[in-house]
C-alpha cells in the first residue's frame, strides 16, 4: 500500500466522465481533496538533472491538511508542481496562423502516439481551433526560448532550438467547465538538428519560468 506521508501532492477524485478514444482513456474527475505528504520540496528531473527544485510553500500549518477545493491554499499548493512549457500552433480557417502557450500537454503513457492538451473557451487560439481531423504543431520549448514563452500568445518560429517538435491531428475533443480539452494524434515528430548537449526543457512553476536548476 502507498504510503501518503512519503509522496508529495495527493489528490482525492471524484470520478465523472470516461471516453476512449485511441485506446486512450479521457477521464473527467472533480477534486474532492488536496493532500501533502511529508515532502520539503518539488522538482522535475530531466536526464539526471534536477530542474526547478523548489521548497514547499504554505500559508497554513501542515496539521491544516488535508485542502479542500477553491481554498486559496490548494490552488497554491498546486501552482508549486513544475510543468514543461510548450508552444501550441494551428492554422485558423481563415487561414491566420494561430500560437499559444502551454503547460497541460501531456504524453499518455497507455496511448501511444498522442498528445493531450487543454485550451481555455475565452482564448483567440480556442476561438480559430478546428475540430477532429484539424492539424496542430507542438514544440517543447528550451530553457533558450523564454523570450517565446513570455509572449504567451506567439506567431515566432519556435522550431530551431525546441526540445522537439511534433505535428499531430485531433482526434477527440472534449468541453470541460472553462477549457477544452484536445486529445490529438502524432503524424510525425522532428528533433532540431541543433540537438546540443546543454540544450535543457523550459519549466513553469509556481508562477514563474525556470531556467536553471
Amino acid at each position: 500500500m502507498l504510503d501518503e506521508r512519503k509522496t508529495g501532492v495527493t489528490a482525492d477524485l471524484s470520478l465523472k466522465n470516461i471516453s476512449v478514444v485511441g485506446g486512450c482513456a479521457v477521464v473527467q474527475a472533480v477534486v474532492t481533496a488536496v493532500s501533502l505528504g511529508e515532502a520539503e520540496f518539488v522538482q522535475a528531473i530531466y536526464r539526471d538533472t534536477y530542474l526547478a527544485k523548489r521548497a514547499v510553500a504554505l500559508d497554513v500549518p501542515r496539521s491544516k491538511l488535508p485542502f479542500y477545493p477553491l481554498d486559496k491554499q490548494t490552488k497554491t499548493l498546486l501552482r508549486q508542481m513544475p510543468s514543461a512549457m510548450w508552444v501550441v500552433s494551428t492554422s485558423a480557417a481563415h487561414g491566420e496562423d494561430l500560437a499559444m502557450t502551454a503547460t497541460s500537454v501531456t504524453v499518455p503513457a497507455a496511448a501511444r502516439g498522442m498528445i493531450c492538451f487543454n485550451v481555455g473557451h475565452s482564448s483567440a487560439f480556442y476561438a480559430g481551433l478546428g475540430g477532429v481531423g484539424a492539424g496542430v504543431r507542438l514544440f517543447a520549448l528550451s530553457t533558450r526560448q523564454k523570450d517565446i514563452a513570455e509572449r504567451y500568445v506567439t506567431r515566432t518560429r519556435v522550431e530551431e532550438e525546441c526540445m522537439v517538435a511534433a505535428s499531430c491531428t485531433i482526434e477527440h475533443t472534449e468541453d470541460v467547465q472553462d477549457h477544452h480539452i484536445v486529445l490529438t494524434k502524432i503524424d510525425g515528430v522532428k528533433v532540431p538538428e541543433k540537438d546540443e548537449e546543454g540544450l535543457m526543457p523550459l519549466v513553469w512553476q509556481h508562477g514563474k519560468l525556470i531556467t536553471e536548476s
